[in-house]
């Protein structure tokens, strides 16, 4: 495998630290986030390969675009929503993706773990568009669980720009997979399946059992357990289960179904 090709490794240094100044000058990533974002883009390269690294950096970029769009839209303090990521929201994210790279050194079906792969990096891309095209939706979201209006950026709010976000990142994800020619019909279907049932599971932990929290001095609704300089008071959810926490199941969840209908 390439993996024990000496050139790979790099290329694979080489290409992770361009990016990484990139993303520090270009304000994608705080400090935390690049040294997070480096051993998970350098697994991925060495493990997954070229193809599997390209379309990482797909969502990372586009998604990256659409958070400066959003900021620029309507400013950054909606729910206080990251417009710079920093190490968590890097490894909810990409320690699903990162660790079914490897399975590829373990005899494990490539176009299942491709799969696996695609429904961990669908689903991710799929929630970080709905939320940033989401918090363009001119009207009031509504809560997935209830269908209640509910404030901008509220954890499991949904609205039909959400969905036409993470569908369309859904649908560059697997254009850009043909492109590097890691797609075919029934990878097609279980990468838009596993994205959509992903995203929807995240809006529905983010509903019930997310973390949210009250500014003790503000009075201000956050995701953040300190906000004003001060410990904020937790108002619905379970305190360990955080926005990046959810994320992370869902990436997992996101996964497995993808490589269940690849198994089908």
């Amino acid at each position: 495998m390439n993996v024990f090709n000496p050139i790979v490794h790099i290329e694979a240094a080489t290409i992770i630290l361009i990016l990484a100044l990139l993303s520090l000058k270009l304000k994608l990533l705080d400090r935390g986030g690049i040294l997070a974002s480096i051993p998970i883009g350098y697994v991925i390269y060495v493990f997954g390969g070229v193809d599997y690294f390209i379309l990482l950096l797909v969502f990372y970029l586009t998604s990256g675009a659409a958070t400066k769009l959003r900021v620029r839209r309507i400013g950054k303090d909606v729910f206080d929503k990251d417009s710079i990521r920093g190490w968590r929201n890097v490894v909810a994210n990409g320690a699903a993706a990162a660790i079914i790279s490897l399975l590829n050194i373990a005899g494990f079906n490539r176009g299942r773990i491709t799969a696996a792969y695609l429904g961990a990096v669908g689903t991710a891309f799929a929630d970080t568009l709905a939320t940033e095209i989401g918090l363009l939706y001119p009207g009031e979201p509504r809560l997935i669980t209830n269908m209640k209006r509910v404030l901008k950026g509220t954890p499991g709010a949904v609205s039909p720009y959400g969905y036409l976000g993470g569908t369309g990142a859904l649908l560059i994800l697997i254009l850009s997979s043909m492109a590097v020619r890691a797609m075919d019909l029934r990878l097609a279907v279980a990468t838009m399946v596993s994205g959509i049932l992903g995203m929807t599971v995240d809006s529905v932990l983010g509903a019930t059992i997310q973390s949210k929290y009250r500014c003790v001095i503000c009075g201000k609704l956050t995701e953040s357990r300190v906000h004003c300089g001060k410990a904020a008071e937790i108002v619905d959810g379970i305190s360990i289960i955080d926005t990046h926490m959810v994320n992370l199941i869902s990436t997992i969840l996101g996964a497995l179904i993808a490589y269940l209908i690849a198994s089908a």
